[in-house]
């Protein structure tokens, strides 16, 4: 038991020395916090419970705010995807690196007009156009995970036929963690969608407690890609 609960401790505080992993914390406690108040008959507690959940999700915004330079050095680390399989997942790592940058200063003009720290500016239209680059990048995110898993299933055919079975293994635990990236995308895609103005597929159609369901999803399994991707080392 005492085993146990230290380890947990442990990849809990390595989760909270990150800024992925905090983040990723935050994110699970605001959509989990408005989860459980959609949930409540009492409105006294449903109001506690969104009232946190909204301060997690401005918390999360404002530590956005210093993204820039993280961006930066990770496009440029990037560059044009060489390390990628094949040229369609490096054209896709692009865009997404592209769409960054774009997203970044059009959520920061949307933050200072909500504040009043500009003033003649709709906050609406840019925070629109940041969700926008959101459903683009979910979408991207789709694309090249769906095309590494069949790049991932002509490489083991090849591994079946030559009788490779540490590399199978191998290539099983890449499959399973691109399968969660998967889903955890789809999730995200579901939910930037719905943030968009009425009149696109489903935006601002789905109901708040499924938005939260959505969100609450995607967050558990963002902490757990953390996790899981210390086994791919």
């Amino acid at each position: 038991m005492c085993d146990t609960f230290n380890t947990v401790l442990e990849e809990t505080c390595l989760l909270l020395e990150t800024y992925k992993g905090r983040d990723k914390i935050i994110r699970t406690l605001c959509y989990l916090s408005r989860l459980l108040g959609e949930l409540q008959n009492d409105p006294e507690l449903r109001k506690k419970f969104s009232t946190f959940g909204s301060q997690m999700s401005a918390t999360r915004t404002t530590l956005r705010l210093f993204d820039d330079a993280l961006v930066l050095r990770n496009t440029l680390q990037y560059r044009f995807g060489k390390n990628e399989p094949d040229k369609y997942m490096a054209a896709m790592g692009v865009m997404s690196n592209v769409l960054d940058h774009i997203f970044l200063p059009l959520e920061k003009v949307s933050w200072l007009a909500k504040h009043r720290l500009l003033t003649g500016l709709d906050n609406t239209k840019w925070e629109t156009a940041s969700s926008a680059c959101w459903v683009l990048t979910a979408y991207l995110t789709i694309l090249k995970t769906l095309r590494y898993l069949v790049l991932l299933k002509k490489h083991e055919s090849c591994l079946n036929k030559a009788e490779s079975s540490i590399s199978s293994e191998k290539l099983q635990v890449l499959r399973q963690y691109q399968l969660w990236t998967l889903g955890r995308a789809f999730l995200d895609f579901l939910h930037a969608v719905n943030t968009l103005p009425p009149g696109f597929l489903w935006s601002s159609r789905l109901k708040p407690w499924f938005v939260s369901l959505i969100g609450t999803s995607s967050s558990i399994i963002g902490l757990y890609l953390i996790i899981y991707k210390k086994w791919l080392k």
